[in-house]
C-alpha cells in the first residue's frame, strides 16, 4: 500500500481518485493513445474506441476501449489501467514497483501536459446542415440509373440468347 501513497501523491490537491477530473470522450481516446505512447515507447496501431458502463479501460483484441467514467476516476483511472498494461507487457508483472514506476511517470505527464486543465479539449467542429429530401432524391436518382443499366444489359442478353435460339432452331 505504501507504494500506492507514493504513486497516489503525485496527483494534484483535489484530484484524488473520488474526486477526479473527469475528461470528454474526445479528450480521453486522445489522451489514452498518448498515454500509451509515452508508456510502452510505441504508438498504439489499434483502433481506440469509446466505451462506458462497467467496461474498464483496457486493450482487448486489440482495441483500446477507454472509459472515461469507469469507477468514477477520470485521469485517475485512464493512466491507471494504461500503467498496468504497460506493466504487464513489459514486465509481466500487473502490480509492483515496476507498475508504480510506469503510473508515477504518466501521472507527471498529464499533470505536466496541462490534461487536468483541458489543454487537450478541441473545439467541437459545427455539424453542416444535411437536407434530407436532397439526398432522398439523389439515391433516387442513382438506383433509377442503375436499373436503366441492368435493363440495357438484360435486353443485350436476351438479344444474344435469341440469336442462339435460331441458330439451333435452324441446325435441328
Amino acid at each position: 500500500m505504501a507504494k500506492y501513497d507514493s504513486v497516489n501523491g503525485q496527483w494534484p490537491e483535489g484530484t484524488a481518485c473520488g474526486t477526479a477530473i473527469k475528461p470528454t470522450p474526445q479528450e480521453a481516446m486522445a489522451g489514452a493513445k498518448r498515454l500509451y505512447r509515452k508508456a510502452m515507447g510505441r504508438p498504439f496501431r489499434g483502433k481506440v474506441k469509446l466505451t462506458s458502463g462497467r467496461r474498464d479501460t483496457a486493450i482487448r483484441r486489440g482495441v483500446l476501449y477507454v472509459n472515461p467514467d469507469w469507477r468514477g476516476g477520470g485521469w485517475h483511472e485512464i493512466v491507471h489501467s494504461i500503467s498496468h498494461h504497460a506493466s504487464y507487457r513489459l514486465y509481466r508483472e500487473a502490480h509492483g514497483p515496476r507498475h508504480a514506476f510506469i503510473e508515477r511517470e504518466l501521472i507527471s505527464y498529464v499533470v505536466k501536459s496541462g490534461w487536468l486543465e483541458g489543454k487537450l479539449r478541441r473545439p467541437e467542429q459545427p455539424k453542416a446542415e444535411i437536407d434530407i429530401k436532397t439526398v432522398r432524391h439523389h439515391r433516387i436518382l442513382a438506383r433509377i440509373e442503375a436499373w436503366e443499366r441492368k435493363k440495357k444489359r438484360a435486353e443485350s442478353a436476351l438479344k444474344k440468347l435469341e440469336r442462339q435460339r435460331r441458330y439451333y432452331e435452324r441446325a435441328a
